[in-house]
């Protein structure tokens, strides 16, 4: 997941921060149409909650915001609060991954003529709807994640 060079818990928060901001921050836009970069991208957002509980200057309200914006994932996939860590990272690259090859067939099936549908692909259909669902909610997890997060700094500053 991480370059080799990224030895250190600092270097590897370095890493997975500037992926999770890339993404989120930056790119929020693109997040419906590169789906599978979404996804593994949530891997990352869980090795950065890891590695700023290592950190000693981390603020607990930092911490609290990306608990909640990490249950807030967690839950869009249907992965337990108390899974470990590396269980759902597994599991985000893992989804990560099978929907970045459905992207590349479906790319490629749009160049090509519309066939017949047959079982296997009709099937294959609806897990990949079923996914899309599952994005969807993970999306909006995040869009409140981020509100409540918003809203806390504002009451902070009143």
């Amino acid at each position: 997941m991480f370059h080799k060079n990224h030895k250190t818990s600092k270097q590897k928060q370095g890493a997975a921060g500037k992926k999770v901001y890339a993404r989120f921050v930056k790119g929020k836009g693109q997040l419906n149409k590169y789906q599978h970069h979404m996804i593994r991208d949530m891997a990352y957002f869980e090795a950065l909650f890891n590695e700023m509980l290592n950190d000693k200057n981390a603020k607990v309200e930092t911490l609290e915001g990306l608990k909640k914006g990490r249950e807030a994932m967690r839950m869009s996939l249907n992965i337990s609060p108390k899974a470990k860590s590396s269980e759902a990272i597994l599991k985000f690259w893992a989804t990560g991954k099978m929907l970045h090859a459905a992207y590349k067939k479906n790319k490629k099936k749009k160049k090509k003529k519309a066939k017949e549908l047959t079982p296997e692909i009709a099937e294959r259909a609806a897990v990949l709807a079923s996914l899309k669902k599952q994005i969807a909610t993970a999306k909006v997890n995040a869009q409140r994640a981020a509100t409540i997060k918003a809203q806390e700094k504002i009451e902070e500053v009143k």
